[in-house]
């Protein structure tokens, strides 16, 4: 498998779409460009759905990002990935487990001695970079977050919601540096098997303008106003259209034949 790969070009060409002229090498220059980021290009599934089931090819990710059409875990992280090496990052991406298995990917930015952990591909994207090596908790959109280190050396990104006492383990990783190829049975797995994950039986739309969470899944919109949520019913597939078409309108989605495909109607 030839390994992933985006030209200076096409970085400079992203950076450009989402109004990004330079990144400071620092981390409040990769804060600077998480939220740039997840605030205009979605996490979403929709073209998981309509595509066959297959890994998609390196030419689709691309595309779908610079398209800012977004993308799942496969997507992003990939991508964002070798943005960070053309911008002159030490980047690399790192494994990640959920409930024991293969099932993530994660991304390691080294600056001077610091080790700093991102992920722009999750169904609940995280806004702050952190260092491994702190106890630092992050918060936004009403999630609570941090890493922390396991008996085994590995680590774990930990959760907690509002209504929670203690944080959970979200996924484990670790500081492993591997290719894009290392994940090609997951990515495969995720896009042909029904229940690997959750993205062929239902609708991801996800992105955060202004680091408040604006979310269409499945049947429920949600949003956050000063990190406080709020959840709506959508009554209908034509609301649904008019939601993704008003909210996610930095590009176009063939939201019906997705639907088509789960036999949504």
């Amino acid at each position: 498998m030839k390994e992933f790969e985006v030209t200076k070009l096409q970085a400079h060409q992203f950076l450009s779409s989402i109004g990004i002229s330079d990144v400071e090498n620092s981390s409040d220059g990769l804060e600077f460009l998480i939220n740039t980021t997840l605030g205009r290009v979605p996490f979403t599934n929709i073209m998981m759905l309509v595509r066959p089931r297959r890994s998609p090819t390196h030419q689709e990710i691309i595309e779908d990002m610079l398209s800012l059409r977004g993308g799942p875990c496969g997507h992003f992280n990939p991508f964002m990935n070798e943005l960070l090496r053309h911008l002159g990052f030490e980047s690399s991406l790192v494994p990640g487990w959920m409930d024991g298995k293969l099932s993530h990917m994660a991304i390691i930015v080294k600056i001077d001695a610091d080790q700093w952990w991102m992920d722009f591909g999750n169904g609940h994207p995280y806004l702050s970079p952190i260092n491994i090596s702190s106890n630092n908790v992050k918060c936004h959109a009403g999630l609570s977050y941090r890493v922390t280190i396991n008996t085994d050396s590995s680590y774990s990104l930990e959760h907690r919601l509002p209504h929670e006492d203690s944080f959970s383990q979200n996924y484990r990783f670790t500081t492993e540096r591997v290719p894009f190829s290392f994940f090609e049975e997951m990515v495969d797995s995720h896009y042909t098997t029904p229940g690997f994950g959750p993205f062929l039986s239902g609708v991801r739309f996800i992105r955060y303008p202004h680091g408040e969470m604006l979310a269409i899944r499945d049947d429920q919109l949600m949003k956050t106003a000063d990190g406080k949520m709020t959840k709506e019913k959508i009554k209908s597939l034509d609301e649904m259209e008019r939601l993704i078409t008003t909210g996610f309108e930095q590009a176009t989605y063939p939201l019906a034949t997705g639907l088509e495909v789960l036999g949504w109607s």
